[in-house]
């Protein structure tokens, strides 16, 4: 009798075991599909805050750039003519450069979730290098008109050579502002590619969106 039941039972065991196996299989693709749209979100939503702030970003120099332009020109004129008579004049016109204020807070958010892990290395070079060269503009710009206005730098008898050194650091600027402005396009081009193979169709709504956002 025992081979009979054996018989009876072992279909029955077989057939639960792949039952069971196949359930494991279903569970784990479906584990790996929900991880795979959460992960497919986070990039998308990463790569719309990217975009409004480089845009905005790219508004801010184009803003600050016609001016520092003609600061340059004007500190170049004084220069040449050397008809600068005071440090109080000097000061004055140098401390009337302000420096475009830039954000990094997509970069950062994008280092904290772990989106940046998530993309394809291209678009997270073009982020990095983009970001990279807004950081060394905010550095350049914080230490050098510090550098311009401190006491040991001035003096009636260094004001041709601070003069000198303003219109140097005012070129800097300017060559930084124009280097960033074509970062700018090429980074938004580059995020935008990304964005498209994320949503499909439903990407030229959302970018229309994000250019109305970043212009405030």
């Amino acid at each position: 009798m025992e081979p009979k039941t054996n018989s009876v039972w072992l279909p029955q065991v077989m057939f639960e075991s792949a039952l069971i196996v196949v359930s494991i299989l279903v569970a784990l693709g479906l584990d790996e599909w929900r991880q795979k749209r959460e992960d497919a979100d986070l990039v998308l939503n990463s790569l719309s805050t990217f975009l409004i702030e480089i845009q905005q970003n790219g508004i801010r120099i184009e803003d600050a750039a016609p001016f520092d332009e003609g600061l340059r020109q004007v500190l170049q004129s004084h220069y040449r003519a050397d008809d600068i008579e005071t440090v109080d004049q000097f000061v004055s016109m140098v401390e009337s450069y302000s420096p475009a204020t830039l954000q990094s807070t997509a970069w950062d958010t994008a280092l904290a979730t772990g989106s940046l892990a998530k993309m394809e290395y291209t678009l997270v070079t073009a982020l990095s290098l983009t970001y990279g060269l807004q950081n060394r503009y905010q550095l350049i710009t914080q230490s050098g008109m510090h550098d311009l206005t401190s006491p040991q730098n001035l003096s009636p008898d260094k004001l041709k050579l601070a003069l000198y050194n303003s219109v140097r650091y005012l070129d800097s600027i300017i060559t930084l502002e124009t280097e960033l402005a074509i970062t700018y396009g090429e980074a938004i081009s580059v995020v935008r590619s990304a964005r498209r193979e994320l949503m499909g169709d439903s990407a030229e709504m959302e970018e229309s969106s994000a250019r109305d956002l970043s212009h405030p």
